[in-house]
């Protein structure tokens, strides 16, 4: 496990996908960083530009494994997701970053990345909020305060919902196992390749934007067809933003949602299993440690992690 963030250490911003874009955002969340009291730097591809990536494939990676083995660096937050970070995995150091554990924060396209260095190394990363696309535009104090806690904790802490937002019980029970996770479609994109996850007695989280319901019931079921639910311990869904058919799609006049097909689609693991849990792409989040110990409950809707032993 990395050791927690403390005042004063040194940040470093990467981009291992898509470029960062606007200036604006990533300065100011660049700048709320320093304003925290942390000094920040920044690899040397974070602004570049190769095709749709912030750089050549080897030039991304490259900033990885010099984050990871310079020793003024404390922690790694990732700029953005986008695209791109599958393709770094083979030139990653892996051996480097097992000799060097620390704090890895990104989401949504960064799954390749933290999936890779679990698999890999055994690496504890955070799955929350990333510069550009949450901290530059302004963090909710639900996300700021979960962020911090998580990044700085020292024991266990649970992993909550807003009080007027319960998640919702698929099927009752208790896991517990270490979480495992992330975007859907990326955590797929793994399956036959030297970093696909083990998911034996894992907790698996998962979520993801912009996909339609019956992609995401491909998605599951490669899963299924792949032996990677049935071995879990238990499963918790984020609410899958944005999973609707445009009003003109054929699909609409069935009337089926994205809750229906995840619902049927385990109904046959008996694993307890949640939806709703706010992480991910949405507003307001959670920030999900993957690799940590968790004990889901989820005939209470209540995930709790730890102890962080840093």
């Amino acid at each position: 496990m990395p050791r927690k963030l403390k005042p004063g250490d040194t940040i470093c911003i990467l981009a291992p996908g898509s470029p960062v874009g606007g200036e604006g955002p990533y300065a100011a969340g660049k700048a709320y960083l320093e304003r925290k009291g942390y000094r920040v730097v920044e690899g040397e591809h974070v602004k570049g530009r190769h095709l749709i990536f912030s750089g050549e494939d080897h030039q991304r990676a490259a900033d990885v494994n010099v984050a990871f083995s310079d020793p003024s660096i404390d922690a790694i937050f990732c700029a953005r997701g986008g695209t791109g970070t599958l393709r770094l995995l083979p030139h990653v150091d892996y051996g480097v970053i097992s000799r060097n554990p620390k704090i890895l924060l990104g989401y949504s396209d960064i799954t390749a990345l933290q999936a890779a260095l679990y698999a890999k190394c055994g690496l504890v990363s955070f799955y929350g909020p990333m510069v550009t696309t949450e901290i530059g535009r302004g963090l909710t104090p639900y996300t700021e305060q979960n962020l911090f806690e998580t990044l700085t904790c020292t024991g266990g802490r649970p992993l909550v919902n807003p009080p007027d937002e319960p998640p919702m019980t698929l099927h009752e029970g208790e896991a517990r196992g270490e979480l495992l996770g992330g975007c859907l479609s990326i955590f797929v994109s793994l399956l036959g390749t030297p970093y696909e996850p083990d998911t034996t007695g894992k907790i698996l989280f998962f979520e993801d934007i912009d996909e339609t319901p019956h992609r995401i019931d491909r998605f599951l079921t490669q899963l299924i067809l792949a032996g990677k639910l049935k071995t879990a311990a238990g499963i918790i869904f984020g609410s899958f933003r944005n999973a609707v058919y445009p009003p003109d799609h054929p699909y609409v006049a069935m009337a089926v949602s994205v809750i229906d097909l995840v619902r049927e689609r385990i109904s046959g693991l008996g694993v307890p299993a949640l939806y709703g849990l706010k992480f991910g792409h949405e507003p307001g989040m959670l920030t999900m440690p993957i690799g940590s110990l968790a004990h889901l409950d989820a005939g209470r809707g209540i995930v709790t992690t730890g102890p962080c032993v840093w």
